[in-house]
């Protein structure tokens, strides 16, 4: 594993850790992805030329289908 491979693993544990801390704080789902969706579209809208941008919402759309849930256990 490359050192950027493991920064993006280490980013993205992070924030799971982050996201799962709110989901049980706040237990509304919708509320916490549609803050992190804005805030993540802010920092692209930031980072991106306009062109760029697009492109990005292009491939977000595109690849949508395999986008995999959560799988959450429960105990009955």
């Amino acid at each position: 594993m490359t050192k950027r491979d493991q920064q993006l693993k280490n980013v993205y544990d992070d924030f799971l850790d982050f996201l799962i801390k709110k989901v049980l704080q706040y237990e509304d789902t919708q509320m916490i992805a549609s803050t992190m969706i804005a805030q993540a579209l802010r920092l692209y809208k930031s980072t991106l030329t306009e062109q760029e941008y697009r492109d990005m919402i292009k491939s977000v759309l595109r690849t949508s289908k395999t986008i995999k849930p959560f799988v959450i256990n429960t105990l009955h």
